[in-house]
Parts: structure tokens; C-alpha cells; sequence
């Protein structure tokens, strides 16, 4: 995807680009996932590494375990809220690719129909891009984000901007397709507004409803909601922040208009719902076996990932690896699960755009010890 150098682009920046999590072929780890000290250890190096605060849950064998570290506001001093409330990002685009799912399931989309013909006119293009290929990031579409959100002072400026999806498929659309449709991999919240769109249309409803009925309400999620026009968040876990005007000065970004990001990143969660989420997707609940034998074919993404219907993969210690990687103005979320086990973590961090490699490695790590073990033990 087209990322600017300086801040990631609209909702989610990267969807696993920023995840360089070791990848071991070998038999499926019997080693014990890491011990809850070994959890605050590694979330204090996160927090060392040049993040305010962070929120970590993980789930597997031996039960659930809640760490935080940092301070949630930095006026007060107070550490995160595990069980508060955060942006998600990208992370969106599992929910989304799931409501779409379900709509197949009824027969209302057909995966491999065009998708002008439930959205006629709305794209430019003499060719067809097929609803598959916007679940895949194939379409060739220009994300719109690059130009929305090119630099923090433009992101921190924007914050109260309005949009409709349709102005945000006008703004790519003014760009020609990057590639003919299906032919490679390119990262496009484009992608994901337009199945916003197709959803209403198909369905009559707001997408915000269908989201409820469709997966939230039967995934058992109680404190997830799509954000929609909205700017405050009700619970939050932590104030999010963002180096913007100067590298060590961090701008409280919490109130922020998400409509920028709508059906492809504007979902706000908890570590516990999203982990329930993909306890529930991933365990055949909320989609056909059939459909999520589809979502789960994937094709190459990023170096070490390959990408489904709104799914990313790897393979960690002989595990096989699920999730996605979210970033929106003042929160990072990254959340994987390997159905082997089954073992999970979801970690939310309160900075996104600017965070640091020193930083990104030591979420590496925590996402590794989980799916490869306790260090200590290996």
C-alpha cells in the first residue's frame, strides 16, 4: 500500500507491514505461552521503547491473562483501563469482510459478481472489480488515505472533518486503477468503504445495524461499536497520542471524527471483545465453514504474511497465525490468533504514526513469546 513516510494512511496505515514476526516451519510449540510476569516485563519494554501506554490480553491454555503498563493520560498519570475502550484501525477489516460474508451466506452478494453491479456508476473504470478482489485488496484501486492524511499536522488539522463514503471513493477515483484488477496485492481502505456501501445497499440498513445484528450481537460483543460521525469515545482505556508538531512533544488526538475511516477502520473495542471475535470467526461461528475456508485462501501480501477476505496469515513456531494490524491517529492495535491451542493476544498501544522500530520490536516480541512460548522456557 502507498504510505506516506511520515504517518501512516487512513485507518490502519499497515495492515501487517508492520509486524516482522519470526516465522519457524517447525512442529506446533509445546513450550508454555508466556507467564504473567513475563507479560509485564515485555509491556514495560514497549512502554520504554517510546509508548505512553499499553493494553494487553491475552488468552490460551492456561486462561486469560490482562497486563497493562504506561500511563493512559499523561495530565494525570493514570495507567490504561484493561477493560476501556479503543480505536481499532484495520483491525475493522475483519469485521466488514465477516458482515460481507454473511450477506453471501444469505444469498443476497455473490463473491464474484462485479461490483457495479450492486453499485452502478459509483466507480469510473471500464473494468470490472469484483466484490472477491475488494476482500482481497486486488482491485487496483488508489487508496484515498495518502492524500486525506499525507503528514501528522495535516491528520491533527483534519480531526473534525466530516465525510461521506461517497467523498472518499470520489477522492480516489479521480486516480486511474494502479494495476488491472486481481493481478497483485495493494492495501486500499478504498476497498473496504465501497463494501461499506455495498452492504447498504444490498441490505436497505445503515451498516452500523447490519455490523450489530450480523456479528457483534452474535460474537457476544458488548463493548464494540462502530464510531461512525461520532469523535468521543465513551470508555476509553487511554488517551491516544501523536507526535505532531515536534518529536517530543506528544498532541492528545482522542476526539477525532473517524468518518474517514468508516467500514474500513472506524470500529472502536476492547482487547477482551476483539479476542472474542476472533475466537468466534475463527471457530466457525459467524460464517458458513464453507465461506471462511474462503476467507482463510490467501495470496501473497507482505514479506512473511499472505492475505485472505480480510484476514492476514503467517505461520509462527508452526502455528498458524491470524489476524491484522490496525493504526489510527493515537492508537495501534494488533491482534493474532492461531487456532492450535488455541492461543491469543490482542495488544492496543495509545501511539500509532510515529511509532518508533524500537517500539515495533518489542510488540514483536510480545506477539512471538505468545505463539512460540515463554523465553525463559524455550
Amino acid at each position: 500500500m502507498k504510505i506516506s513516510k511520515h504517518a501512516s494512511a487512513v485507518v490502519a496505515g499497515s495492515v501487517l507491514a508492520g509486524v516482522a514476526l519470526p516465522i519457524a516451519p517447525t512442529a506446533a510449540s509445546v513450550v508454555p505461552p508466556p507467564s504473567r510476569q513475563t507479560l509485564v516485563r515485555q509491556a514495560g519494554r514497549v512502554v520504554a521503547a517510546g509508548v505512553p501506554g499499553v493494553n494487553i490480553e491475552t488468552r490460551d491454555e492456561h486462561g486469560t491473562r490482562s497486563v497493562v503498563a504506561g500511563v493512559g493520560n499523561l495530565r494525570t498519570h493514570e495507567p490504561p483501563r484493561p477493560s476501556g475502550q479503543f480505536r481499532i484501525g484495520s483491525v475493522t477489516k475483519s469485521f466488514t469482510a465477516t458482515l460481507v460474508l454473511s450477506l453471501v451466506a444469505d444469498g443476497r452478494i455473490d463473491l464474484d459478481a462485479p461490483i457495479d453491479r450492486y453499485l452502478p456508476g459509483v466507480l469510473p473504470y471500464s473494468e470490472p472489480i469484483t466484490v472477491r478482489q475488494l476482500l482481497q485488496h486486488r482491485s487496483g484501486l488508489f487508496d484515498y488515505g495518502s492524500v486525506l492524511w499525507p503528514d501528522p499536522k495535516t491528520v491533527a488539522r483534519s480531526r473534525y472533518r466530516d465525510y461521506a463514503p461517497a467523498d472518499l471513493v470520489r477522492i480516489a477515483t479521480r486516480e486511474p486503477l494502479q494495476f488491472t484488477p486481481g493481478r497483485q496485492f495493494l492495501y486500499s481502505n478504498t476497498d473496504y468503504v465501497l463494501l461499506g456501501m455495498l452492504v447498504e445497499k444490498v441490505t436497505g440498513d445503515s451498516y452500523a445495524h447490519q455490523l450489530s445484528r450480523r456479528v457483534l450481537d452474535p460474537a457476544g460483543l458488548r463493548h464494540t461499536y462502530p464510531a461512525g460521525h461520532g469523535p468521543r469515545l465513551r470508555q476509553p482505556s487511554a488517551r491516544g497520542y501523536e507526535a505532531v508538531y515536534s518529536s517530543t512533544r506528544l498532541t492528545d488526538l482522542t476526539t477525532f471524527n473517524m468518518s474517514a475511516a468508516w467500514a474500513s477502520g472506524d470500529i472502536v473495542s476492547t482487547t477482551h471483545d476483539v479476542n472474542l471475535f476472533y475466537s468466534a470467526l475463527l471457530g466457525g461461528r459467524l460464517v458458513p465453514p464453507a465461506l471462511l475456508r474462503q476467507m482463510q485462501q490467501t495470496q501473497p501480501a507482505f514479506p512473511g504474511f499472505t492475505y485472505g477476505l480480510g484476514l492476514g496469515h503467517t505461520e509462527m513456531c508452526g502455528r498458524q497465525v491470524w489476524g491484522h494490524q490496525g493504526g489510527v491517529p493515537g492508537y495501534g492495535t494488533y491482534s493474532f490468533t492461531s487456532p492450535q491451542g488455541p492461543r491469543q493476544i490482542t495488544i492496543s498501544v495509545n501511539r500509532s504514526l510515529r511509532l518508533s522500530p524500537a517500539a515495533g520490536k518489542e510488540i514483536n516480541a510480545l506477539i512471538a513469546d505468545e505463539f512460540c512460548g515463554d523465553p525463559a522456557q524455550r
